[in-house]
């Protein structure tokens, strides 16, 4: 028995000097050389965790599936796993090469976790800019090959692009006397 709890208490002070800095927060799996964190580690470095790694509302495991360490949006808290996806894990060092742990399922995103993925603004407006530049490279293409164009000639819908000044200006006209009340005055 005395050997039991001196086994214990050693445990328990070898967790209490880990390094929590040496925790990742990571999506999926860990990267080679790195395992699940364990739940000791985890209960013992849960208040750097939640403050350094975790997003406010993100959800993450370590190798005890059974167990999901919640975010300080949710109290900062290890918590059983009640079956909601999650797919962020805490991983540590390894001493030595090993394969990732047992990947969760992926779960949702958290909004508040930074993301290098490009935004779906960025790809409106690539494909905006493309498409344009696509519509007068075939444009001025046809109109050269089709109808003999040659110069300003080659652009396509010529009359559009020059009224289009006029265009936007009786627009911002009319919007003007919209919002102002104002508009024709009677003879």
């Amino acid at each position: 028995m005395l050997k039991y709890v001196l086994a214990v208490s050693l445990a328990a002070a070898a967790v209490q000097a880990q390094d929590c800095t040496q925790l990742r927060h990571l999506t999926g799996s860990c990267n080679l050389g790195q395992t699940l964190a364990d739940l000791n580690t985890m209960t013992a470095c849960k208040n750097y965790i939640c403050s350094s790694l975790l997003g406010t509302y993100a959800i993450a495991h370590g190798s005890d599936l059974t167990k999901k360490l919640a975010g300080n949006g949710y109290g900062c808290n290890i918590e059983p796993w009640d079956g909601t996806n999650v797919g962020d894990v805490i991983c540590m060092p390894s001493s030595g090469p090993s394969p990732p742990g047992p990947t969760p399922p992926p779960g949702p995103k958290d909004e508040s976790s930074s993301d290098s993925g490009i935004s779906g603004g960025a790809i409106f407006l690539i494909v905006f800019f493309v498409g344009f530049a696509v519509y007068f490279a075939a444009g001025m293409a046809y109109m050269h090959k089709a109808k003999g164009a040659t110069g300003v000639e080659m652009v396509p819908h010529l009359e559009f692009w020059k009224d289009l000044p006029n265009l936007m200006k009786d627009g911002a006209f009319f919007i003007k006397n919209k919002v102002t009340g104002g508009g024709y005055s009677s003879v």
